[in-house]
């Protein structure tokens, strides 16, 4: 299991503008992040996935937000880029870890899926941001429906793409996607190598971007932290929460919500996005043709155009109270 999901990685990885960048501590450690926009208005906060690094949100979609009107937050998770690394705190024991798949019991992990979300609120307190429209993707989609659950009043809307409902019993991986995150990273520390890669590993999540781009996208996360050992505890919290159905979990979100899935994923199967959206009262399904487990260039408009439409629902309902 280790093996297979390693480098349910940078996917969503692409270049985002420098703006504005800081750290804060939250939740007893060191966040980075980079703020785009004005201060004055309402905050847009894009969450990575497994690995992943800030640079994960495209730069025509960051800006698609801020011209619309939004700050767009981004960081690097936990044991990622510039934020903490908790080597500290030891790889994770997949021995140990096996009895407690598909339980929902408390799992002897280095931390949680909820810890990261506790993150991102504590992300928000060293801001001074009191609610923000709340964006995750893969793994960050997972981050961002625990917040919506549990942190609730500082929510103002919920946008998932590519995350799953919790539900073991979803298909598993496409049999190449597999194949490609059981192979372990370089031990290597040679650029070339890595860029090899991590290009590799996104042409298996399904993009279509072309082999330039993809290099480029490469070298942007690694430049920004190379840190597989941070990886493996992303995948060892990511494994155990997404083998727990949170569907009645997610029965308690009441911010306007939408799930945006691509048809063709080949690693979080797009029956989990309809089990999410049908978890969710009144939220809406997205399912976009063509579209893998990673941000390519095309669907970057249609993507950033659903997150503001999610947002200016939002602002049109508070409006009419």
């Amino acid at each position: 299991m280790k093996k297979i999901i390693l480098v349910a990685v940078l996917t969503f990885v692409t270049l985002c503008v420098r703006a504005q960048a800081g750290v804060t501590n939250a939740n007893g450690i060191t966040i980075a992040y980079e703020s785009l926009g004005d201060v004055d208005d309402q905050v847009i906060i894009l969450i990575p996935g497994t690995g992943a690094t800030l640079t994960s949100w495209p730069l025509e979609l960051c800006q698609r937000l801020t011209r619309a009107g939004f700050r767009v937050i981004r960081f690097d998770n936990r044991d990622s880029g510039m934020s903490t690394q908790l080597d500290s705190l030891g790889q994770p024991d997949w021995a140990a870890l096996g009895p407690f798949m598909k339980t929902c019991d408390k799992a002897p992990l280095p931390y949680t899926i909820m810890d990261m979300a506790n993150d991102v609120v504590g992300l928000m307190d060293g801001l001074n941001i009191s609610k923000a429209h709340i964006v995750g993707a893969s793994m960050g989609g997972a981050i961002a429906q625990l917040m919506a659950i549990n942190s609730p009043t500082r929510v103002l809307t919920l946008t998932t793409i590519a995350a799953s409902s919790g539900d073991p019993s979803l298909p598993g991986p496409a049999p190449m996607t597999t194949h490609a995150m059981s192979t372990p990273p370089p031990s290597s520390t040679d650029n070339e190598t890595l860029v090899k890669y991590m290009a590799g590993i996104y042409r298996s999540l399904g993009s279509v971007d072309e082999d330039v781009a993809l290099r480029d996208r490469a070298t942007l996360h690694i430049n920004r932290g190379w840190h597989p050992a941070g990886t493996e505890r992303h995948v060892a919290a990511i494994t155990i929460v997404d083998n727990c159905d949170r569907r009645k979990e997610l029965q308690k979100i009441q911010v306007p919500t939408i799930v945006i899935h691509g048809d063709v994923d080949p690693l979080v199967s797009p029956e989990a996005a309809n089990q999410v959206a049908g978890a969710i009262v009144g939220s809406q399904l997205y399912m976009i043709n063509g579209m893998g487990h990673d941000l390519s260039s095309r669907f970057i408009s249609p993507i950033s155009d659903l997150i503001l439409r999610n947002a200016r629902k939002q602002a049109a309902s508070q409006t009419m109270k």
